[in-house]
């Protein structure tokens, strides 16, 4: 496993690629996973181009990560809104095809951009904001020991209907 910014075994992080294009606007707009994550706005290729090269900034707000195993494009992952001075960011885990979903990848990916985000970055505390019914998410990070902090109401708005946004932290603990 070369070319990977940071690995554990046999899954690692590395930079967004153009042989991931396809994957990644498949998962992106497949309705079911879209309605979970929100994803409103379909993702064609100038998105992903637009993604590729964000993350070539000095100081990027966004910064994305194919997640892979064994050298297998298998999920995207990435920090958003990121707040370099209040030392905070979004963080999102995707593993994107189900038959790669419940074996502990996840995990692993996210122990992976903690590690970035705690280690290198300097962050203080990351959050997600889950949809009240992605129940798979809601499990995952508690199952990883994220606290929930807050319940923000009817915060998003998709098909017809406004639903709550549930808020999960996890600080740096030395």
């Amino acid at each position: 496993m070369e070319g990977y910014f940071i690995k554990q075994g046999n899954i690692g992080l590395r930079q967004i690629e153009l042989s991931d294009r396809d994957a990644f606007i498949k998962w992106h707009n497949d309705n079911r996973m879209r309605e979970k994550i929100g994803v409103i706005f379909p993702f064609n290729n100038n998105v992903f181009m637009e993604i590729c090269h964000t993350s070539c900034v000095a100081y990027p707000a966004n910064i994305w990560f194919a997640g892979c195993e064994y050298d297998q494009l298998i999920g995207i992952a990435g920090l958003h809104s990121i707040k370099y001075i209040q030392k905070n960011a979004e963080i999102a885990v995707f593993i994107g095809d189900e038959i790669n979903r419940g074996k502990g990848i996840g995990k692993v990916v996210l122990h992976l951009i903690e590690q970035y985000a705690f280690g290198i970055l300097n962050l203080h505390r990351l959050y997600a904001l889950i949809y009240s019914n992605n129940d798979g998410a809601l499990g995952f990070f508690k199952s990883c020991g994220w606290k929930r902090e807050g319940l923000l109401k009817d915060a998003a708005f998709w098909n017809h209907h406004f639903r709550d946004v549930i808020v999960y932290a996890a600080l740096y603990q030395e």
